[in-house]
C-alpha cells in the first residue's frame, strides 16, 4: 500500500512540473511576441504631436506598440549613439541628417517625405511691442530675443541660416538674452516675459496651448522658406519589417488636411 502511495505522489509531482513548464513557456512566448511587435521612434519635440497621432492609429491597425523618445536633435543623436538601438528618426528638418552618421555611427536607410516646416516670428499675445515682422526691426533696442541653439536643434540651425540670409545674424546676437536647446523654451520665454520676439516653427503655435499666449508674425520675405521634413529608418533597427510598415503608413496617412492641424504643409506655395 505504501508503495502505491509513493508512485501516486511521484506521478502527481511530474504532472505539476510539466504543467508549470508549459505555463512558463506560454508566458515567455507571449512576452517575446509582444517584444517582437514594438518599434522605437526618435523625434524632435516639434514633431511629437503628429507622431503621437500616427502612433495611435498604427498601433490599432498593426496590433503593436510604438515607443516614442522626444528631445532636441543633439540629445536624440547622443542617445542613439549610446544605446545603438532604435528604428526611426524624425527630426524637424533635414539639417540634422547631415551629421547623423558621424555622430551616431548609424546609417539612415529608407525615408519618406512628411511635409514642410516653416519658420515664423512669435510675440506675446496682442503684440504689445508692435513688432512688424521685418528683420531690420530686430536691430531696434526695444526688442529682446531668444533663439534656439544652432548646435543642438533643427530649429536653431534653421534660425541661424535664416538670419544670415537676411544679413542680420551677427548684429542680432548681442540682443539675444538666451539660447534654448530646442523649441520648447521659445514660447516659454515669451510666456515668462523673458523676451519680446522669438523665431520658432509655425507648428509650435499649435502645441501645448501656445495659441492662448503667443501670436504669429510672418517674416517679411518675398518667398516663404519651405523646410522639408523626412522620417527615416535606422540601420540599427531590429524590426525592419514593422519599421518599413510605419514609414509606408506615414506616407499614406499624412494628407494636407491632417498636416495643417499641426502647422505643417505639403504645398510648396503657402497662401497666408
Amino acid at each position: 500500500m505504501a508503495l502505491v502511495k509513493f508512485w501516486i505522489l511521484i506521478s502527481l509531482s511530474t504532472i505539476f512540473i510539466v504543467s508549470g513548464c508549459k505555463q512558463k513557456n506560454k508566458t515567455n512566448t507571449v512576452s517575446q511576441s509582444t517584444s517582437q511587435k514594438e518599434i522605437l521612434v526618435y523625434c524632435e519635440n516639434s514633431m511629437l504631436g503628429i507622431v503621437l497621432n500616427l502612433k495611435e492609429q498604427f498601433e490599432k491597425e498593426y496590433d503593436c506598440n510604438v515607443r516614442i523618445q522626444n528631445d532636441c536633435a543633439q540629445n536624440l543623436m547622443d542617445l542613439i549613439s549610446y544605446t545603438g538601438k532604435g528604428d526611426l528618426y524624425i527630426p524637424s528638418s533635414t539639417a540634422s541628417f547631415k551629421e547623423f552618421q558621424h555622430k551616431t555611427g548609424q546609417i539612415l536607410m529608407d525615408s519618406v517625405f512628411i511635409g514642410y516646416n516653416t519658420l515664423v516670428f512669435m510675440v506675446k499675445k496682442g503684440n504689445p511691442k508692435k513688432f512688424d515682422g521685418r528683420f531690420s526691426s530686430l536691430l531696434q533696442d526695444k526688442y529682446s530675443m531668444i533663439i534656439a541653439d544652432p548646435e543642438t536643434s533643427s530649429v536653431g540651425y534653421e534660425t541661424k541660416k535664416l538670419l544670415m540670409q537676411n544679413n542680420v545674424y551677427k548684429r542680432v546676437l548681442p540682443k539675444i538674452v538666451s539660447l534654448t536647446s530646442d523649441s520648447k523654451g521659445l514660447s516659454k520665454g515669451l510666456k515668462n516675459n523673458q523676451a519680446d520676439v522669438v523665431i520658432d516653427w509655425h507648428s509650435n503655435f499649435f502645441a501645448n496651448g501656445n495659441r492662448n499666449y503667443v501670436e504669429v508674425i510672418r517674416p517679411d520675405l518675398q518667398n516663404n522658406r519651405h523646410i522639408p521634413i523626412f522620417a527615416a529608418s535606422l540601420s540599427c533597427s531590429s524590426k525592419p519589417t514593422l519599421t518599413k510598415a510605419f514609414l509606408d503608413f506615414t506616407s499614406s496617412q499624412l494628407n494636407e488636411s491632417r498636416l495643417s492641424k499641426y502647422g505643417f504643409t505639403r504645398r510648396k506655395t503657402i497662401i497666408f
